[in-house]
């Protein structure tokens, strides 16, 4: 999410509500979870690792490795992209080289989603600094840490390649473009085996923003007095890989899609857009992932906490926890299903905040919860 060309945006968006005074509104927030009761007690959050600097996304290693990004809106340096060892160190992956601007070979501008897809393979996707530089997606085998897949499309400033899935056994990658400047957001099919990138649902309902009020542990989330809205963000694939389903991260509902009109080229968007069906109701939502059973697993930012959307669409909340739940980010299921990771990004420390001020609110932490039981 949002990141330093927020303040060319702040300040143009200022100057056309010269006069009007923001303050929020209760009316206006997404209230998905009120009158729920966690599952899990709050001790059952475990700190997996505490860290000197927000966490992005991450991915889970079938041999216990967590692959993370440090979010790039924190501005991270020197390490933008890591591996938690099972041995509990920290490391740059795939390795130092790959973190700053080098001229014998790929690097790392922004890399901010991450998943590990079911052949194994640690995907990073990189938005290229809102599409300031080249955007990428980029595909490691995690035993070697050679790539072996890499996407590198055109700048386009404007755009946000923000999250994404993978479907390993169609080869196919379906990425939220939340278009954070540009304000055209989509969804992006790749066609790995033919390189193929199509974009689609452009402007569409259920990949806008709607018109709520961010409020995270009591901060209202502006810039410049302007209210931060984000578009489509939240993405998830199916265990099947049959549906997608993907919201706007200020949005109150969970709509899906079947993949196969996604792949397929000959639909144009109106065509398309017949397809979409709403699945549910959600929070204000960051990352996302399906379990086995088709529920899906949801950030709920302004609950400090994680939701659970079933296959009949009902909503639960799966764990709360004011202190370590702070903007919960990215999530991902352990290859045996029996935790949910949880990158804590605390963004509300970053929006239009000083970076300078950043340490004090450390250490930030990647989580786990389990959920075998409830699944």
């Amino acid at each position: 999410m949002l990141g330093t060309p927020l303040v060319r945006t702040a300040l143009l968006a200022a100057a056309l509500c010269v006069g009007c005074a923001f303050s929020p509104d209760p009316e206006r927030r997404n209230a998905a979870l009120d009158g729920l009761s966690p599952q899990l007690a709050p001790d059952a959050v475990e700190v997996v690792v505490e860290l000197e600097w927000p966490p992005g996304n991450l991915g889970v290693g079938a041999d216990g490795r967590v692959f993370f990004t440090f979010h790039p809106d924190a501005r991270p340096s020197p390490t933008k992209f890591a591996e938690l060892r099972v041995d509990g160190t920290v490391a740059p992956f795939p390795d130092a080289a790959w973190q700053s601007e080098r001229d014998d070979g790929p690097y790392f501008v922004t890399p901010l989603a991450v998943r590990v897809d079911a052949r194994g393979r640690v995907w990073v996707l990189d938005h290229g600094d809102y599409g300031a530089e080249q955007p990428s997606l980029t595909a490691f085998d995690p035993t070697t840490s050679a790539v072996v897949h890499r996407l590198v499309l055109d700048d386009d400033w404007g755009s946000m390649l923000n999250d994404f899935a993978v479907d390993a056994a169609r080869d196919v990658v379906y990425i939220a473009d939340t278009s954070a400047y540009d304000f055209d957001p989509s969804i992006l099919v790749y066609d790995v085996k033919s390189g193929a990138v199509r974009w689609v649902l452009e402007d569409h309902d259920s990949v806008r923003g709607e018109d709520d009020h961010l409020v995270v542990q009591g901060r209202f989330i502006t810039v410049f007095g302007v209210a931060v809205q984000v578009a489509v963000d939240t993405i998830a694939l199916s265990p099947d890989g049959e549906w997608l389903y993907y919201g706007p991260l200020t949005g109150r509902t969970l709509w899906r899609v079947p993949t196969g009109a996604l792949r397929d080229p000959t639909l144009d968007d109106d065509a398309l857009a017949t397809q979409v069906e709403r699945h549910g109701a959600k929070p204000t939502t960051d990352g996302a992932t399906t379990a086995a059973d088709g529920s899906v697993y949801l950030t709920a930012i302004e609950y400090d906490a994680i939701a659970v959307s079933h296959p009949d669409g009902t909503l639960t909340m799966l764990a709360e926890n004011a202190e370590l739940l702070a903007w919960p980010d990215g999530v991902a299921l352990s290859p045996d299903g029996q935790w949910l990771y949880v990158a804590s990004s605390e963004l509300h420390h970053v929006i239009g905040a000083d970076l300078d001020e950043l340490p004090k609110h450390a250490p930030f932490r990647i989580l786990r919860v389990p959920v075998g039981g409830s699944r």
